[in-house]
């Protein structure tokens, strides 16, 4: 069954459902950053990596075929 809706009620509808996946991903995104910064090593491991990232320490480039 298919229901007829006019297009500005369709186009609501559809920002409706574009915003609920953004905001799900976000949510994942946040929830799997928690769940890694719970352990204090493995916090302080993350920490480290982003200060490296930032000032360009340790970064090797690396080919994809080398992957």
């Amino acid at each position: 069954m298919k229901l007829a809706l006019p297009l500005k009620k369709r186009q609501s509808i559809l920002n409706i459902f574009r915003f609920l996946n953004r905001h799900t991903k976000v949510q994942q995104e946040m929830d799997t950053t928690a769940y890694l910064m719970r352990s204090p090593a493995n916090k302080a491991r993350l920490l480290q990596a982003m200060k490296d990232i930032e000032s360009g320490n340790h970064i090797f480039p690396r080919e994809l075929n080398d992957l």
